[in-house]
């Protein structure tokens, strides 16, 4: 196997070890809420927008092209998880 295949696989077994312990952490914390559901779809909301909040500053101090392409699909996400926040706080 070649080096540059051993240190891909390295950096995929880090970004999954990161998101698991990332969704670990907010499963934790939303567990021991009154409404866990509504916790973890806010905690998820924030780690989106945190997300796209990095993506943009990145992108402007680098100087690249900006990615409208994930930032139109982060968007539809956050509004779209925003839209169902707010069907569920209906019914409550």
């Amino acid at each position: 196997m070649s080096p540059i295949f051993l240190a891909t696989l390295m950096l995929m077994g880090m970004f999954l070890l990161q998101a698991a312990i990332v969704l670990g952490i907010i499963h934790w914390i939303s567990k021991r809420s009154r409404r866990p559901a509504q916790t973890k779809m806010v905690l998820i909301m924030g780690l989106l927008a945190l997300i796209f909040v990095l993506l943009l500053v990145n992108d402007s101090m680098y100087s690249q092209g900006p990615n409208w392409l994930v930032y139109f699909c982060l968007l539809v996400i956050l509004i779209s998880a925003c839209i169902q926040l707010r069907k569920r706080k209906e019914k409550m």
